[in-house]
């Protein structure tokens, strides 16, 4: 796996294999974010979508949690 500077735990770590998205925004995570950050990002998404009842279906509910990704993933301040 690559190694990444990882903006959200501030080292230098292992990358994901692949871009977890398609497009622009996968390629954006898997150039930016170690292999334990999405981790992490994974089970703060599932806490997201359960508490706030949201389907990834939903362009808006999609939208907003691609929104909380980058700021979880510290892409962009909050």
């Amino acid at each position: 796996m690559p190694q990444v500077e990882c903006p959200r735990c501030k080292r230098r770590a292992e990358g994901l294999e692949r871009p977890p998205l398609p497009g622009e925004v996968g390629r954006e995570i898997a150039e930016n974010t170690c292999a334990d950050c999405w981790k992490e990002w994974l089970g703060a998404q599932v806490i997201l979508i359960n508490e706030h009842s949201l389907s990834p279906a939903n362009p808006d509910h999609y939208a907003r949690l691609l929104a909380e990704m980058r700021v979880f993933l510290c892409f962009e301040a909050g």
